[in-house]
């Protein structure tokens, strides 16, 4: 059985570098002297999004192409960038409980943990590494630059999880660990379990009208997070939401 966790507001928080450095790398690539042309990384809603689609959305705001050639630049710019705020100012720190819960998953004999994120690999890893997690501990990640929305990344973590593991894993089977809407939608609509935590942007109140299957406050009390993916587990196959 899968465990994906998502990383940003799941896993840990870095102190809004990700966005900070993506609008540093853009404007390396791109400068601009016209104020206007800035985007204030403050006012970026980066929440359940996949970095290729962060990235095309920045070139449109400043009117520039979006081509392959210039994707591929931006992200080993704002890959570099933000290893280079890291060691600098070292702001990711893992939310509370999470490296328990993560290493309760792998320990398990019936379960794994994977990733599952909008970063790219390079940057996801990053983060992980930073917030003093250990990456070893999940057996694969899938990544946003794999899929050209969230709904597309689910079944990429089935089909890799069949791969590795040579057995059958049923989408009910297959439980998504995130803190967004975009983390309960892309679960549901593919016949996946959903665990929600508000520990991100999104608070209980806010979480709850998306109907996860469990929403926890965050993942400190590792029993709770225990009880939840046993109670998710036994619920059984139901009908994609679309």
């Amino acid at each position: 059985m899968l465990i994906l966790f998502d990383i940003d507001g799941t896993l840990l928080r870095s102190g809004g570098a990700g966005p900070r450095s993506m609008c540093m790398a853009l404007q390396e690539l791109h400068p601009s002297r016209h104020e206007g042309d800035f985007v204030d990384p403050e006012k970026m809603d980066t929440a359940g999004s996949l970095d290729p689609l962060i990235w095309r959305k920045l070139v449109d705001q400043r009117g520039l192409e979006a081509t392959d050639a210039g994707h591929t630049a931006f992200r080993e710019t704002y890959g570099a960038i933000l290893a280079n705020v890291f060691e600098a100012e070292n702001p990711v720190y893992a939310l509370p409980g999470a490296a328990a819960a993560v290493n309760w998953v792998h320990e398990h004999s019936d379960l794994e943990a994977a990733l599952l994120t909008g970063n790219y690999p390079e940057t996801g890893r990053l983060k992980v590494k930073a917030a003093g997690l250990d990456p070893d501990l999940f057996r694969f990640g899938v990544w946003g630059s794999e899929a050209d929305g969230r709904r597309g990344l689910p079944p990429i973590a089935m089909e890799r999880a069949i791969a590795m593991f040579e057995r059958s894993i049923d989408p009910h089977q297959t439980v998504i660990v995130g803190d967004t809407p975009a983390d309960v939608d892309c679960a549901h609509a593919n016949g996946c379990r959903v665990i929600a935590v508000a520990t991100g942007r999104f608070d209980l109140e806010q979480l709850r009208p998306h109907e996860p299957d469990v929403l926890l406050p965050d993942l400190a009390d590792l029993t709770r997070f225990q009880d939840a993916v046993s109670e998710v587990l036994a619920a059984g196959p139901f009908e994609p939401r679309h």
